[in-house]
């Protein structure tokens, strides 16, 4: 069983434009920025002090892109250009052929010829359809710009198999846990393949519908109890109990 250390700092809450730390040393994370010598919130959350990076986990609210992290992206259009992907925030993110298409596959988008008969094109565009869930990189995101994304890349690309589900994009450190204690007591205790993507969305495969049903219903009490301490425990206890009560092996 993972036990929570007793001597964990304590969780502030604070509220837009509140000084986090005057600390030279400090460097603004997600949910703070800089002004002047203080580092301040831009949210209302829940601040947190990392190494030198002082961050604010938001209590609500969709997703901020950052460059680097890696999410799950719905398909829902596409233009003669481009895919628009939701991402789960404020705007929708952008993909481009460049970005989706490998060397390896680039000659199946070129025009072939068989004898005198020249094979159309493929259009590059018919890789992802609409309704297509993707794993994705951001490989560029600020505040006044769209965000945009590739599927180049290892265990990157369309989802072809498990479920996927959405909590609230905040909450998603709380799934991973300190050192990735919560996401490894489920991985361990429900048998099941879990990728937990920054954007609050969560791909899950388990061993049967009975582990995944159970795996979802406690990735919403890890949601719901997002705030509250000694999480790791009570979870842990609540999936040996159901595993027994529901006879899942």
């Amino acid at each position: 069983m993972t036990n929570e250390s007793n001597n964990k700092p304590e969780r502030v809450l604070v509220s837009p434009g509140e000084v986090l730390s005057s600390d030279p040393n400090h460097v603004p994370g997600r949910g703070a920025v800089r002004d002047g010598d203080d580092i301040i919130s831009v949210f209302i959350g829940l601040k947190n002090i990392h190494g030198k990076y002082v961050n604010v986990v938001p209590l609500n609210g969709l997703y901020d892109p950052q460059m680097g992290d890696k999410i799950i992206g719905l398909v829902v259009n596409k233009t003669p250009t481009k895919w628009l992907i939701d991402i789960n925030a404020k705007s929708l993110a952008l993909l481009s052929p460049k970005e989706a298409i490998d060397k390896s596959e680039s000659h199946k988008y070129k025009k072939q010829k068989v004898g005198t008969y020249k094979i159309p094109k493929k259009n590059k565009l018919d890789k992802y359809n609409v309704g297509d869930l993707l794993i994705c990189k951001i490989i560029s995101a600020d505040r006044l710009s769209t965000p945009r994304l590739t599927t180049l890349g290892h265990k990157l690309g369309k989802i072809r198999e498990g479920v996927v589900m959405e909590i609230s994009a905040p909450k998603i450190p709380r799934v991973i846990g300190r050192r990735a204690s919560m996401v490894s007591v489920l991985k361990k205790l429900l048998n099941s393949k879990i990728f937990i993507a920054q954007n609050g969305r969560i791909w899950i495969k388990g061993k049967s519908y009975l582990h995944e049903d159970l795996l979802i219903e406690i990735i919403e009490k890890i949601e719901r109890e997002a705030h509250t301490t000694g999480l790791t425990n009570r979870v842990t206890q609540t999936i040996i109990r159901e595993i027994e009560n529901r006879g899942i092996e």
